[in-house]
């Protein structure tokens, strides 16, 4: 399985009011029974520069978190964060409505970080996977359009490729929807629910200098 961190990390946010979860646990919910022996999960996101004031605490943080994912078997990638000087403000806004009343902000100066080549990463460890017969099935977590090429590139290699090889994907999708999300190219697109999200979901509080994370587990018996 391949988890695209900061897309994840933001669509569980905006859908579920939450933004971390466990990857191993989701790992092992999207793989089902049938398909947890030979389980791997890859977990890939863009790590804060420490040395800038204020990143170096989302740093030690997103490491003590990385400590705990890793101490569940899952296989961590980082790459380090890019910065950029932009105009931003930090009061929350109204959502945009036709009609709606204006508002005034302040703009101020700031270092806007930005994650540069994840999704190609992503993408280049799925066909080396997949080219190398490492895995029979190959699970992308993420909504990034970028990474819909991924079916594409994998067909134009058919002749390279084991036929049995398949090639899944996962997104988050907002509570009540009444269809499931399909993306394209991909042979099934699992639902990451609410209910799968509940879990999931991690509560830990890596602010806090414990060293003796304990490894979350699932229930003994999963909703159907």
């Amino acid at each position: 399985m391949f988890i695209d961190g900061q897309n994840l990390y933001n669509a569980c946010r905006v859908l579920f009011g939450h933004p971390l979860c466990h990857p191993h646990l989701l790992a092992q919910v999207l793989a089902g029974p049938e398909r947890l022996r030979g389980l791997a999960c890859r977990f890939y996101t863009g790590r804060p520069n420490p040395n800038l004031p204020g990143e170096d605490i989302k740093a030690r943080n997103l490491d003590r978190r990385l400590a705990v994912m890793r101490k569940c078997g899952v296989t961590v990638v980082t790459r380090p964060l890019r910065y950029h000087w932009d105009w931003g403000h930090r009061e929350r806004l109204p959502k945009p409505v036709p009609g709606g009343p204006a508002q005034t902000v302040t703009l101020r100066p700031w270092r806007r970080p930005q994650e540069k080549g994840i999704d190609l990463i992503i993408a280049l460890d799925v066909v080396e996977f997949i080219l190398r017969r490492m895995c029979d099935v190959a699970i992308v977590v993420s909504l990034d359009r970028d990474l819909y090429e991924i079916p594409q590139a994998v067909q134009n290699l058919r002749e390279f490729v084991d036929r049995r090889v398949r090639l899944e994907a996962a997104v988050p999708v907002p509570p009540g929807r009444k269809f499931p999300k399909i993306l394209p190219r991909f042979a099934y697109t699992h639902q990451i629910t609410e209910q799968v999200f509940e879990l999931i979901r991690d509560d830990t509080d890596y602010a806090c200098e414990d060293k003796n994370w304990s490894v979350p587990t699932l229930p003994l018996a999963l909703p159907s």
